[in-house]
């Protein structure tokens, strides 16, 4: 992998993150460009307004992360700060003082191999935004509630969305939404997948697997790089993405305002 090997603030993980917020400062305890434990933590602000506050995104190794979110001072109220994985249990003090408390703890993948697509999956299609809301939003609501992404708001409108439609059968509508995600580009030439949900009634069948193929296949071939979270537990979705070729970036925890 060609664009994966960066650390501290030229990690992928605040790459990708600084595609959707405004970069306003940083922080980092970096020694040189080969530092693989080197901590960084960077300050980040929506600037569509959507999520006001201040953001903090940081990598590293969570002992040398601990000691520099003690000279961390953030320009306004943090909302949110996600850290490596380990690094609460040893800064707990500081991200509480910012009135943080625990929220999630999840992984972010990546991928610059374009998966094939495979004989007989489910068709793909290119959903329209205007047309689909209400079918989108339903299905999530079902498949995948706790995504804090979606098919509402500013950003839902900066994606590519796709999705999976059941054949008609007894008892089915002909045409239902039964697996849906987003694919959004980014201003540093990378795709970032999100709002992936299959319907709970048709899981197991390879639809949400086909349809994570289908995005990834065209994130590489128009940008390079793909890039998705899920949370740590979700084990099975957690094959497939390995089965498409993605791998292991960063394992954080998030901590939000309580």
């Amino acid at each position: 992998m060609t664009r994966l090997g960066g650390h501290g603030l030229d990690h992928v993980f605040h790459r990708a993150r600084s595609d959707f917020f405004e970069v306003m400062r940083a922080w980092t305890d970096e020694a040189g460009p080969d530092d693989a434990g080197a901590a960084a933590v960077v300050e980040l602000a929506d600037p569509t307004g959507e999520q006001p506050g201040r953001w903090l995104n940081a990598v590293g190794r969570a002992d040398r992360l601990a000691r520099l979110l003690t000279t961390v001072v953030p320009d306004g109220d943090v909302v949110a700060a996600t850290v490596t994985r380990g690094t609460g249990t040893l800064a707990g003090e500081t991200l509480a003082g910012w009135g943080l408390v625990p929220d999630s703890t999840w992984d972010r993948m990546v991928t610059e191999v374009a998966p094939p697509v495979r004989a007989g999956s489910p068709g793909v299609e290119v959903l329209d935004l205007d047309r689909h809301t209400d079918e989108i939003v339903d299905l999530l609501a079902r498949a995948n509630p706790g995504t804090r992404s979606g098919a509402q708001g500013p950003r839902a409108r900066l994606a590519r969305w796709y999705g999976v439609r059941a054949p008609a059968s007894p008892g089915a509508r002909a045409g239902a939404l039964v697996a849906v995600g987003s694919a959004t580009p980014t201003p540093t030439g990378s795709v970032h997948l999100g709002s992936i949900g299959t319907d709970p009634a048709r899981r197991g069948q390879g639809l949400g697997s086909a349809l994570t193929a289908r995005m990834t296949a065209d994130g590489v071939t128009e940008r390079g790089l793909v890039t998705l979270g899920l949370y740590d537990d979700n084990a099975p979705a957690r094959r497939v993405y390995e089965r498409l070729g993605f791998v292991l970036a960063h394992e954080v925890e998030t901590w939000r305002r309580g």
